[in-house]
């Protein structure tokens, strides 16, 4: 039993004295939660293979303890980030309703709506609350880097993976039992092992990929991708974008690919891209894409075969099987629902069945928004996708107002990556769910960082207007600093501004 066992009461003294040290140092547990997301999957998979359900709680259970310091801390001076009042009805509203529907008589357990809320909602105030934790511009960018050449490792441990083979400890995923091992997932012609890094699953770490893809191009492009300094971002991205192809996953090649002359489109209409960093770029591109596909080129052979070898009409399907799937739920389900977390893969672990037996088979789906559509029916799935392109409008209409160059270039990044959220496994990926409202919380960290300097829009003196008609240093150094313009408007404007945390 339990109050029998020594090494559990040590266990829950440890968690309580951590919990006490979450409340106390919430801003550096927040960080910690992002750093722990990267680490959780090896933990489970190597470290302690028998307490996956308990680490996987770890980095949940330290939020709640973030939650209630950030509301403890009377320390907080600066204002919430302005203009975020609609994102914060939507939100409110849909919580409402996510506490209704676990009441849902359709659904097979309270337990199963609980665990529901807190796919859907427990990451949300993350957004809300990182700008608190991030003192100066200087320092959101220290955090940037640093997650970047954490990010190194990570990614040279795909190509391990795939040159150790199949048989080697290195290869696996987290089993769901212990009875049923999880099966290893192949692609190419010689069956290479798709890899998961130190995540769980390959879905996690395709997740981690592609949102540290952006976040390099973003901090890359708010430096103007100079070389001088700036070796160790370049590298993470190339090794990154390498990596992509030892997961076998199609998905975050494509999407980068569909992106990218999306976000240098931006970046040309908000003047971000200079001549100068034009040209930098079209000498970096081709060194970066040369270094990724050959940092494994029997990832990327298998890759290729395997993308060769799709169904061109199955393809088709993939892309369009969202609204397929959405709007034969919405014809098939009840107008409630079958309540929040119904269609969960978790639900089936709290029940003890193989087999979700309280869902109708026509309403067994396998993207995103039909499952939103299947648990919270048609009025869920409103709240779900206005929240979504709320935040979506909310970041692009943010970043193309920065005055801060640089807050500008890195605020284009996050709005695509928060676009492409919109039809994200958001609520089933953890980990795409914790990146989607960081993401966010980096976009409300440079605005209310430039709200409390006190730049106004459209008080920013142009080029013509400098003495001698010179160009400025930012524009002759790249965008790797505010623009002498910039700082001449903060200081008029600022005087009686509260000074950044």
């Amino acid at each position: 039993m339990f109050s029998d066992n020594p090494a559990a009461w040590l266990a829950v003294a440890i968690a309580a004295f951590c919990g006490l040290l979450a409340v106390r140092y919430w801003q550096r547990a927040l960080f910690g939660v992002f750093v722990l997301l990267v680490f959780e999957g090896a933990l489970r998979k190597w470290a302690f293979p028998g307490a996956q359900a308990q680490i996987y709680l770890v980095k949940d259970a330290i939020l709640l303890a973030v939650y209630l310091g950030f509301m403890l801390d009377n320390r907080r001076t600066l204002p919430a980030p302005a203009g975020t009042g609609l994102i914060k009805i939507v939100l409110v509203v849909g919580f409402v309703w996510g506490c209704i529907e676990v009441l849902n008589p359709n659904s097979p357990s309270i337990l199963v709506g609980v665990m529901g809320l807190k796919a859907y909602f427990l990451y949300a105030p993350i957004a809300f609350i990182l700008p608190y934790a991030i003192k100066s511009r200087e320092h959101l960018f220290v955090l940037i880097k640093r997650y970047l050449i954490m990010a190194i490792p990570v990614a040279v441990l795909g190509f391990i993976q795939i040159m150790a083979g199949p048989a080697s400890s290195l290869n696996v995923y987290v089993d769901y039992s212990e009875d049923t091992p999880t099966m290893l997932s192949y692609f190419g012609h010689e069956n290479f092992v798709r890899t998961s890094g130190t995540f769980s699953y390959i879905s996690g770490y395709t997740a981690f990929l592609s949102f540290v893809a952006f976040l390099a191009i973003g901090y890359n492009m708010a430096h103007g991708w100079r070389l001088k300094n700036n070796i160790i971002p370049i590298v993470a991205l190339s090794l990154v974008v390498g990596a992509m192809f030892t997961t076998g996953s199609r998905g975050p090649i494509w999407v980068l690919l569909a992106t990218g002359p999306v976000i240098l489109w931006l970046a040309a209409t908000s003047k971000v891209l200079s001549l100068q960093t034009a040209m930098r770029l079209c000498l970096l591109v081709p060194v970066i894409t040369i270094l990724s596909l050959n940092l494994s080129p029997q990832a990327f052979q298998a890759f290729m075969e395997r993308a060769e070898h799709a169904d061109t009409a199955y393809t088709l399907e993939r892309t369009f099987s969202w609204f397929y799937q959405t709007t034969e739920a919405l014809s098939a389900e009840p107008l409630l629902g079958m309540g929040i977390g119904a269609t969960h893969p978790a639900a089936l672990s709290i029940m003890g069945a193989e087999f979700p037996w309280w869902l109708p088979d026509e309403l067994l789906t396998e993207d995103e928004m039909a499952r939103v559509t299947v648990e919270l029916g048609p009025i869920g799935l409103l709240l779900t996708c206005s929240l979504r392109s709320l935040i979506a409008a909310f970041a692009l209409r943010s970043a193309m107002r920065f005055k801060d160059p640089a807050y500008r270039a890195l605020g284009i990044v996050l709005a695509v990556h928060l676009a492409l959220g919109i039809l994200a496994p958001i609520m089933l990926n953890a980990t795409l769910g914790l990146y989607y409202w960081g993401a966010l919380g980096l976009v409300l960290a440079m605005r209310q960082l430039e709200q409390a300097r006190g730049t106004v829009v459209g008080t920013v003196v142009g080029a013509e207007n400098r003495p001698n008609n010179k160009p400025s240093a930012s524009r002759a150094n790249g965008w790797s600093s505010p623009s002498p313009s910039i700082l001449k408007v903060d200081n008029a404007n600022t005087r009686s501004a509260p000074p950044a945390v």
